[in-house]
């Protein structure tokens, strides 16, 4: 390939850099040695030969030439360094020049060789820096013994001592101490050249290592930051999940939000939680990625199968990075999508595990494990939380229950009357589309709905030849006496509404507060049809029963004027289709 067309390469760049920076220095000085020529012969009168002006314009074309070669052709460093050895002879030859011209046998003189001798100690090597300084030496000594010798006239720039260089003894003695003024200029340059060399090395070594410490501290404190940050978001992703369990006792919710911070963090594709059937003795899947995924409730496991039966025994997580080729355990055939990966996380209460956190196509990460278990432990607290709230709330709904058979064994007319009145409730709950809180909320108001009567005079509750006004008042009384008793009680806020307007008309005119229409709560119209469709099938001291055709066509009679009309209408087809066995026992 032609040189021409060679990239340059770094060494190449700094050589011809450096050259071009001589050089343009080298512009400088001719200017300032003309200016001071030119102010010296038309300032000072001072007489300037004209072959000065020759050798200026010598240098500045020599100049030129060089440095538009440099700039203009690819060389290689060895002809590049030639070129700058040969810089500092056309400068001893220029300066010989100006020397001669200037009356150089007087000691100012040397001062223009020692500027280049101290130049090329400095930036050349041993070899040439020693062999500039004998050049300089020469074209010294050699102007001032051609002028001894009146081999060349003597051309004095200062006319004071001009009989100074047919001195034999200055002569001698000032080129000796000149030429030994140019050697120690020269060692003293290389010595100050070879130390600074030394030194500069020693900083680029200590900047090495500055960098290289830099470098491993900056990577140290940024991984320590990336550890903090990390941390901070699994203390920020705790803190929400165990607010998340602090703040209610709905154990679907709680889980799904532990489900889905566990596949946020872990990058899973997806996901499940499975619990244990204590009955049964299988697990299955509570809260699944996917409520709408195909045979997603059909997916169980016994205790002591597969992965899970490993995870019950070990009471550790299970991580499996190949599931298709796995020898020991086998996929689920139901499942129809391809699962690589398979963590599953075990939630373990008092010791059992109880419950897994299923991530599928997941990569292992200590820190990510350390977060799930984290997880699983919270879904622990939660499950075990919410069993104990079922458990209480079980036994408080049956003291509840033992409340209200209590009030009935004062009034014999009514004993069941409460359970019936909460079955007929809770079958026309799921047509209104209540939530699992509201129709908790409807059972427990049926229970208690006559809780008030127990602020009532027996006397007036079994009086068989029917109420006078007075006592009628009193009777009413007894939905404002049940909304106080269960004040205080604070599971059973939500029912207040419900006991104290069951009594209400749809047209305005129940009491206590005469509300009509949607005014009076959903709960309470329920209540009013179911209470009243079996006070009708039931003896009273003052009637007996009515027939099932008869309290029918009651609540007919009522729709719209005492009943919720839809209500009614519900409740009407749910007794059909239970007379017909099409539906759902209510009896």
């Amino acid at each position: 390939m032609d040189l021409n067309q060679e990239p340059e390469n770094e060494e190449l760049k700094n050589l011809k850099t450096n050259m071009i920076t001589a050089l343009t220095i080298g512009y400088i000085m001719l200017l300032i040695f003309l200016i001071a020529f030119l102010v010296s012969k038309y300032f000072f009168k001072i007489p300037i030969y004209n072959e000065l002006f020759f050798l200026f314009s010598g240098c500045f074309l020599y100049l030129y030439l060089v440095q538009y070669i440099l700039k203009k052709r690819r060389m290689k460093p060895k002809l590049i360094k030639r070129i700058h050895f040969a810089n500092y002879i056309a400068a001893l030859l220029f300066v010989t020049g100006i020397f001669h011209y200037t009356g150089g046998i007087l000691w100012i003189g040397c001062i223009f060789f020692i500027i280049i001798i101290l130049y090329s100690s400095i930036l050349s090597t041993p070899r040439e820096g020693l062999i500039i300084a004998l050049f300089g030496f020469t074209c010294y000594s050699s102007i001032v013994l051609l002028e001894y010798f009146d081999i060349i006239p003597y051309v004095g720039f200062f006319k004071l001592t001009p009989y100074l260089y047919k001195d034999s003894q200055y002569v001698i003695i000032t080129t000796l101490l000149i030429g030994l003024t140019f050697f120690l200029i020269f060692f003293t340059g290389k010595n100050f050249t070879q130390k600074l060399r030394q030194r500069s090395a020693e900083l680029a070594q200590a900047k090495k290592e500055l960098e290289e410490w830099g470098s491993k501290l900056e990577e140290k404190v940024g991984l320590r930051t990336r550890e903090l940050k990390k941390s901070k978001d699994q203390l920020s992703v705790l803190y929400q999940i165990f607010r998340s369990i602090s703040s209610t006792l709905k154990l679907d919710d709680i889980l799904q939000t532990i489900l889905d911070f566990s596949i946020k963090i872990s990058g899973a594709g997806r996901g499940s939680i499975m619990l244990l059937d204590k009955k049964k003795r299988i697990f299955f899947i509570k809260i699944p990625y996917d409520k709408s995924e195909k045979n997603i409730d059909k997916i169980t496991f016994a205790e002591n199968e597969n992965t899970i039966g490993w995870v019950v025994k070990n009471k550790k997580f299970l991580y499996i990075e190949d599931l298709e080729s796995d020898k020991h355990f086998s996929k689920i055939k139901i499942i129809r999508r391809r699962i690589k990966q398979l963590l599953i996380i075990p939630i373990i209460v008092e010791d059992k595990v109880i419950g897994v956190i299923n991530l599928e196509n997941t990569s292992l990460s200590p820190d990510t494990i350390d977060l799930l278990m984290s997880f699983s432990e919270g879904a622990a607290v939660s499950i075990n939380n919410a069993h104990l709230y079922k458990k209480i709330k079980d036994s408080y709904f049956e003291i509840v229950k033992a409340l209200a058979q209590a009030i009935e064994a004062k009034d014999p007319y009514t004993h069941g009357h409460s359970e019936r009145v909460m079955k007929y409730s809770l079958a026309i709950a799921p047509r209104f589309g209540l939530s699992k809180e509201e129709k908790e909320s409807l059972r427990f108001a049926a229970i208690l709905h006559d809780i008030g009567k127990i602020g009532v005079r027996g006397i007036i509750l079994d009086n068989p030849d029917g109420l006078t006004n007075e006592e009628y008042d009193e009777i009413k009384k007894h939905t404002l006496i049940g909304e106080n008793i269960i004040q205080p009680v604070e599971l059973l806020q939500s029912i207040r509404p419900l006991i104290k307007y069951h009594h209400e008309w749809y047209n305005g005119k129940g009491y206590p507060d005469g509300l009509s229409g949607e005014n009076i709560p959903l709960g309470a119209r329920i209540l009013a049809v179911s209470d009243a469709y079996d006070a009708m099938e039931s003896d009273r001291p003052y009637r007996k029963a009515l027939t099932e055709e008869t309290a029918i066509q009651e609540l007919k009679r009522g729709s719209g004027s005492q009943f919720d009309p839809k209500i009614v209408e519900i409740f009407l087809e749910i007794l059909k289709q239970n007379s017909s066995g099409d539906g759902p026992s209510i009896n």
